[in-house]
C-alpha cells in the first residue's frame, strides 16, 4: 500500500495539486494547541466541542477502514505509526470549525429534509429499491451508532453542506487551467539518442592495492558483517515423527479398503455429437443410419470434421446437459443413439471409445497409503508429545535429555542473520522460517522460549546457542566482492566521463550522426514519449531531460539499464484537446474538485485561527493509547 501511495504522489498531477494546496492553506498546527481543558471533550473550536466518544468512534472507524484496505487487523499502535490519530482529530476539528460557523450564522435544516436525505441514501435501500428501515437499523447497529445520534450527525452534515455550497457551489476550474494541465499531460516528444554501454570501454584492468583499499575504506560500512545467531531446535510435526516402516502390511491393506474410493477411476467416454437445426433433420439422418449409412457418412454429407463433433474423453459429470449425458452413458461402444432433444440442441451421439471404471491396485498406491497413514497416526500423538516435552522442560531437562528421552531429533542450525542468510550469504534452511528468525533475534543465550507453532498441529522448541555481534569485515574477507563493486563503479565513472565528452562534442556543433560514425555507435530514436510514461530505455531522469526544453535540447543522462544516453529533442507534438472527450471532462472535474477543496481548506484554516483550537492532550493520549 505504501508503495502505491509513493507512486501516486510522484506523478506530475499529484505534484502540481499538492503545490496548489500548500499555497492555498497552512497546516492547522496541532503540535502547538495540545493543552488540557476538560474531562469529556478531546478538542474544541470556538464554542463547538468534540467529545471523546465522537473522536473514539471516528478513530475506530478509520482503523477498521485501514484494516480492510491492508487485508489485516491494524492495532492502535500500528494506527499511531500511520498517523491515524492526528489525521482523525484534524478532520473532526475541520468539521467542528464549519459547525461553529454554521451555528453562528443560524443555519438550519428542517426535520423533513433530514428524513428525506436519510431515506434517499442507497445504503439504506431494501430489495425493492426503496427505503428499508430494518436495513438502516442493521447498518447503524454494525457501526455502533444509535439512531438519534445518526440523525444529529446528518443534520450537522447538512448544515455544513449549506455553508460549503455557499462557498464553492458551482465553482469550476478555469478553461485556461484545464488546457494547461491537458497540454502538460498529453504533450509528446521525439528524440534521437546515442546509447553508450560498458562494451565501448574495453578492459579497464584490475584495481591497484592502493585503489582497492581506498575504495573499501570509503565504503566499509556496506561490507559490515551483520549479527548472526545460532540455534538448536526440536521439531515435532506429523511428517517428522511418522514411522511408516512400523506399519504392517495388514494395516496398509485395511487402510486401502477404507479409502479405496480415493483411488477410483471413473468411467470415461469419447463421444461424437452431431447437432441438427431441427428434430426433422435429425430423424431423417437417424433413418439413413438405420438404412445402412454410417455416422461418418452423415458427417461427410454435412461437411463436418471429427474435430467439430469430438467432445473428448468425458466422465459422467463432464456433460453440461444431463439428457445428453445420460444418453451417452447408455450406449455401447460404437453404437449410435436415437435422436436426442437436449436443452439447447437436437443431436445424434456415437460412443467411439469407452474406458471402464477402475480402481488403482494396492501395489501402485501402497507407499502413499503407508506414508499418509503413518502421518495421521503421528498427528494424533503430537499433543501428547507436546505436553510431555513441556513437562520435561518445566522439570529442568536440557534439550539433549529431552531429545534422547522421547527419541526426537535435535538439530544444531548453522548461523544466520536477521534476513535468514547464513555465513555463505545463502538462505539458511530453517523450519517455520520467518517465525524462528524473529523469535531467535528477540531471545538470547540462556533464555527459555515458548514453543513455536508449525502449521496446524506441529511445534518447534528452540534455544539460542551463540550470538556473533555485527562487526566491520577485513578486506581479505570480501576481496572478490569489493573488486566486483570497484569494477562496476569504475565502469560507471568512465562511462559517464565518455558520455559527457560526447555531449560536449554535440554541443560544439557536431551532429549525433557524425559522432556515431567516429565512435562506431548507432543513432537511435524514440517517439511518442510522455512525461510520466517510462520506457525500457527512458527512465525518470531521461524523461526529465527530454521535457526540460524546446526542440534542439541536448542532454546526457542515465538509461534504465545503467548505460548512458546522449540525446537530442527532435520534435514536439501536442494533440488537439477535445473538451467533450472523457479524459478532458475527467480532468476538468478533478481540477474543479481540488480547487473547491483548496478554498474550503483555506476557509477552515482561517476559522480555526480566529475561533481558536484547543486540544485536551491527556484525553487524546488516553483514547488513542499514544504519547507525545
Amino acid at each position: 500500500m505504501l508503495d502505491a501511495l509513493r507512486k501516486s504522489v510522484g506523478t506530475w498531477f499529484a505534484k502540481v495539486l499538492i503545490g496548489l494546496l500548500v499555497i492555498s492553506f497552512a497546516i492547522w498546527g496541532i503540535a502547538d494547541v495540545f493543552t488540557g481543558f476538560g474531562n469529556t471533550s478531546v478538542a474544541k473550536v470556538g464554542d463547538t466541542e468534540i467529545s471523546s466518544m465522537e473522536f473514539e468512534d471516528a478513530y475506530r472507524r478509520q482503523l477498521d477502514n485501514l484494516s480492510r484496505q491492508l487485508g489485516q487487523p491494524i492495532t492502535p499502535e500500528q494506527g499511531a505509526a500511520f498517523g491515524i490519530p492526528t489525521q482523525v482529530l484534524g478532520q473532526l476539528i475541520g468539521e467542528a470549525a464549519l459547525n461553529d460557523v454554521a451555528t453562528g450564522l443560524s443555519l438550519g435544516v428542517s426535520d423533513e429534509a433530514v428524513i428525506k436525505t436519510i431515506q434517499e441514501n442507497p445504503a439504506f435501500s431494501g430489495i425493492n429499491g426503496g427505503f428499508d428501515r430494518s436495513r438502516l437499523a442493521m447498518v447503524l447497529r454494525n457501526a455502533g451508532i444509535s439512531e438519534d445520534e445518526f440523525v444529529v450527525r446528518q443534520q450537522a452534515q447538512a448544515e455544513r453542506l449549506q455553508l460549503i455550497d455557499a462557498l464553492v457551489g458551482g465553482m469550476v476550474a478555469p478553461e485556461a487551467l484545464v488546457k494547461a494541465f491537458n497540454h502538460y499531460s498529453t504533450e509528446e516528444r521525439k528524440v534521437a539518442y546515442l546509447q553508450l554501454t560498458n562494451e565501448i570501454l574495453g578492459d579497464i584492468g584490475e584495481p591497484t592495492e592502493e585503489e582497492l583499499n581506498a575504495f573499501f575504506s570509503d565504503r566499509i560500512s556496506s561490507y559490515r558483517a551483520p549479527e548472526y545467531r545460532q540455534v538448536r531446535f526440536i521439531e515435532v510435526t506429523a511428517e517428522k515423527i511418522a514411522q511408516p516402516e512400523a506399519l504392517t502390511e495388514e494395516q496398509v491393506r485395511e487402510e486401502y479398503e477404507r479409502v479405496k474410493d480415493r483411488y477410483q477411476v471413473q468411467e470415461q467416454r469419447r463421444i461424437y455429437q452431431l447437432s441438427f437445426p431441427s428434430v426433422e433433420e435429425a430423424e431423417a439422418a437417424a433413418a439413413e443410419i438405420a438404412g445402412g449409412k454410417s455416422f461418418e457418412d452423415i458427417m461427410a454429407e454435412r461437411n463436418v470434421d471429427v474435430s467439430d463433433v469430438d467432445l473428448g474423453l468425458l466422465g459422467r459429470a463432464g456433460f453440461l446437459d444431463d439428457t445428453i449425458g445420460e444418453a451417452a452413458f447408455a450406449l455401447a461402444e460404437g453404437e449410435v443413439s436415437p435422436v436426442i432433444e437436449g436443452r439447447f440442441t437436437t443431436v445424434l451421439l456415437k460412443a467411439v471409445e469407452i474406458n471402464a471404471a477402475d480402481v488403482q491396485p494396492l501395489e501402485e498406491v501402497a507407499d502413499e497409503i503407508r506414508t499418509d497413514l503413518a502421518q495421521d497416526i503421528a498427528a494424533d500423538e503430537i499433543f501428547d508429545i507436546y505436553n510431555e516435552v513441556e513437562d520435561a522442560r518445566a522439570g529442568g531437562s536440557t534439550f539433549e535429555e529431552i531429545a534422547e528421552r522421547f527419541s526426537l531429533e535435535l538439530v544444531d542450525a548453522p548461523a544466520f542473520d536477521q534476513s535468514g542468510r547464513g555465513l555463505d550469504e545463502q538462505q539458511a534452511d530453517l523450519p517455520a522460517r520467518n517465525e524462528l528468525i524473529a523469535a531467535a533475534f528477540n531471545s538470547d543465550i540462556g533464555v527459555e522460549n515458548d514453543a513455536l507453532n508449525i502449521g496446524r498441529d506441529g511445534y518447534l522448541w528452540f534455544e539460542v546457542t551463540a550470538v556473533t555481534p555485527e562487526r566491520d569485515r577485513e578486506l581479505s574477507e570480501v576481496r572478490d566482492r569489493v573488486i566486483k563493486d570497484w569494477t562496476a563503479y569504475r565502469q560507471a565513472e568512465l562511462l559517464k566521463q565518455t558520455s559527457e565528452e560526447v555531449l560536449a562534442e554535440v554541443n560544439s556543433g557536431k551532429s549525433l550522426d557524425d559522432v556515431a560514425t567516429e565512435r562506431s555507435l548507432t543513432v537511435k530514436s524514440a517517439s511518442g514519449l510522455l512525461r510520466e510514461q517510462m520506457t525500457e530505455v527512458m527512465g525518470a531522469e531521461a524523461l526529465n531531460a527530454v521535457f526540460s526544453g524546446p526542440v534542439g535540447t541536448k542532454a546526457e543522462v542515465a538509461a534504465q539499464d545503467g548505460s548512458r544516453l546522449v540525446l537530442e529533442v527532435t520534435d514536439i507534438t501536442t494533440p488537439a484537446m477535445f473538451e467533450d472527450s472523457a479524459p478532458v471532462r475527467n480532468l476538468a472535474s478533478q481540477l474543479s474538485a481540488d480547487l473547491q477543496n483548496s478554498l474550503i481548506g483555506g476557509f477552515v484554516d482561517r476559522v480555526e485561527q480566529e475561533a481558536g483550537v484547543q486540544v485536551n492532550q491527556a484525553l487524546f493520549n488516553q483514547v488513542t493509547g499514544v504519547s507525545r
